[in-house]
């Protein structure tokens, strides 16, 4: 490669990230909906990792034999975020969630259920499939997608669907352009979950792949993963077990209470733990039995009466919104940058940004304007229209910048997005059935938000930060975008037809919430609102005492992911992360910290790349194999 070269974002990178796009999206839906362990319910997308790692290695033969055509760093940082972007889109969270929502309220309605009568009305035609011979073979499988009335049954939906995905995601694309200077250069965010990609595809003269401890690692978590791998296949070979549960031990009230507490180790989140400040690490575990501890008392004080206690999505969905609040009260100054540097009356300051903040700033307006335009065509309410998405782009807000502060393995919104906002403040018969019918179409990105887009085009820019032609990246990003959502229909599609419905029960989920909201409409929540503003309150004291005090180990970011489905997964890995780095720094010092780096990335490389290895060798060979992770 020539030098000028080498600090850029070339043509041959991004046309190798869209030949490569295909694949993962097939990788990801297959190892999501039919065999399980799926990629985008980690922040850090195994297959894409895999795909970097192959391309790494490659890379070293190229230097030698032909070093015209090796990659630079760039290239291949440039080729992981646009794979990543591309697959968050069509992830476990968004395509394949929305898709099994499209048809589900028209096949599975009934005289029982009196689906017809309650919300057939509402449903917007242009949005779902309602021809049952298409949806016949869609949800019992044994046809083909390729037949012209199940193309044009479901072409319409899924233009608009497409759409509007991709003007979503522009939207985020534009929030990251704005927020990417404070949160970068200003704040200096650690960004903990880009150290792999971007110490792997280093020079192997000065790069992490020539240290050993990095090989020790790979080898710990590889060699675990490959045994129990071989354990599934042939039962004669011994298995490691890296689970335990221990809520045998409390049988007894109160403590019985407690609910399940699993003890599971992931070497790739002990990894990841490792980068995150200690602060950080410890409040994630410390406040997983601080929601376990409420529990207890809730039940010592007999609160277990008031349904729903302790109301941990509430409290979770108010400290989220408590966070993206704070987030915005610290840019406030940023954004008078901006806002004289789109007036004129101060220097251009963007740049060298990804995209310039006129654009951005329009770019996020406008898109917005389109989306709540969307769902009140759809027949959303305006009101609510507005307040959805404003909760909906806050959130989004607060995802990103939780994941470049803390680096979580598994960020997620488990069903705490802005539905169940809405419903818990205004109540069904404050939002309307017809808004109502349009919510439970959008359960495909409200949900979760475990793959969420705009968190993985905020760590593009941060790795493009001294690429040359950023810009690029920005278009780029959007043909990923566009690419992912597209492919990821179609193989959605091609696979239903064959198999029958890949998880019909999403659907479910969401249209029987539906069922419920309509017959039984109820007006605010008033115990939910009260716990979401007790979650806001405590998240501000908590921000407040570690500004002013910042010996204070507890940090606020970690305590909406206390009741998570992944911490309870995760906490006990989090805990060891933060073990070990403590006595790291207590007894080693700094410097013996940087020399254990490597060994940390190499539990995280060393899990996905074996782990990840055996989960492609499923899909191609169509078999069940070892799952890591979930």
């Amino acid at each position: 490669m020539k030098k000028t070269n080498q600090l850029r974002i070339t043509w041959r990178s991004i046309l190798i990230s869209f030949l490569l796009i295909p694949f993962n999206c097939y990788w990801s839906i297959q190892r999501g909906l039919i065999w399980g362990g799926p990629p985008t319910t980690l922040s850090l997308f195994y297959n894409v990792i895999f795909c970097v790692f192959v391309l790494t290695v490659l890379n070293i033969g190229l230097k030698h034999l032909t070093p015209d055509l090796a990659f630079h760093q760039s290239e291949l940082l440039t080729i992981y975020s646009l794979l990543s972007v591309a697959t968050a889109i069509g992830g476990f969270d968004t395509i394949q969630v929305l898709i099994q929502v499209l048809g589900h309220p028209f096949w599975f309605a009934t005289a029982e259920n009196e689906w017809r009568e309650l919300f057939w009305r509402y449903i917007p035609r242009w949005l779902t499939v309602d021809d049952f011979t298409v949806l016949k073979s869609y949800y019992n499988g044994d046809s083909t997608f390729y037949l012209k009335n199940h193309i044009y049954a479901w072409l319409r939906p899924v233009a608009w669907w497409s759409a509007f995905l991709i003007v979503m995601s522009f939207v985020m694309l534009c929030l990251a352009s704005i927020f990417r200077q404070q949160w970068t250069e200003r704040e200096k965010l650690s960004y903990p979950n880009i150290q792999l990609p971007l110490e792997m595809t280093k020079k192997v003269s000065n790069g992490i792949l020539r240290n050993y401890l990095l090989w020790v690692g790979f080898g710990i978590a590889g060699g675990l993963n490959m045994l129990n791998s071989l354990h599934y296949l042939m039962p004669t070979v011994p298995e490691i077990q890296l689970y335990t549960d221990i809520s045998s031990f409390f049988t007894e009230k109160p403590w019985s209470s407690i609910g399940r507490i699993r003890l599971r180790c992931f070497p790739y989140a002990i990894g990841i733990a490792f980068f995150i400040p200690l602060d950080l690490s410890f409040s994630c575990w410390f406040f997983f039995l601080f929601w376990k501890l409420q529990r207890i008392l809730g039940s010592m004080a007999g609160l277990h009466s008031l349904p729903g206690f302790p109301y941990a999505e509430a409290q979770s969905a108010g400290s989220y919104i408590c966070i993206g609040c704070i987030a915005l009260w610290f840019c406030r100054r940023h954004f008078q940058r901006i806002w004289k540097s789109i007036v004129g009356t101060s220097e251009i300051v963007d740049i060298k940004e990804p995209m310039p903040y006129r654009l951005a700033v329009i770019g996020f307006l406008f898109g917005t304007f389109l989306l709540i335009l969307f769902a009140h065509r759809a027949g959303m309410k305006l009101g609510i229209a507005i307040f959805f998405f404003s909760i909906y782009l806050l959130l989004s807000i607060t995802i990103t910048r939780m994941r470049a502060e803390i680096g979580h393995p598994a960020h997620e919104l488990y069903w705490r997005g802005p539905d169940s906002i809405l419903l818990a403040t205004l109540g069904p018969k404050g939002i309307g059935s017809s808004s109502l019918s349009i919510i439970a179409l959008f359960w495909g990105f409200t949900r979760a938000q475990r793959g969420h887009v705009m968190p993985h085009q905020l760590e593009a820019f941060k790795l493009a930060s001294t690429i040359d032609n950023k810009r690029r990246l920005v278009w780029a990003t959007m043909c990923s975008i566009l690419i992912g959502t597209l492919v990821s229909f179609w193989i959605l599609l091609d696979l239903s037809y064959e198999r029958g419905a890949l998880r019909p029960g999403w659907g479910g989920e969401t249209i029987r919430r539906l069922e419920s909201w309509i017959t039984t409409p109820t007006h605010t929540d008033v115990p939910a609102t009260m716990f979401m503003g007790f979650g806001f309150v405590l998240t501000l004291l908590l921000m407040v005492s570690k500004t002013r005090w910042f010996w204070i180990p507890f940090h606020p970011v970690g305590y909406p992911l206390g009741p998570t489905f992944s911490m309870v997964w995760l906490w006990f890995s989090f805990f060891l992360g933060w073990v070990i780095k403590w006595v790291i720094l207590k007894h080693g010092g700094l410097g013996f910290y940087r020399r254990s780096i490597p060994l940390f990335l190499g539990l995280i490389l060393g899990e996905f790349v074996i782990g990840g290895g055996w989960s492609l060798i499923g899909v191609l060979f169509q078999i069940p194999v070892y799952v890591f992770w979930h």
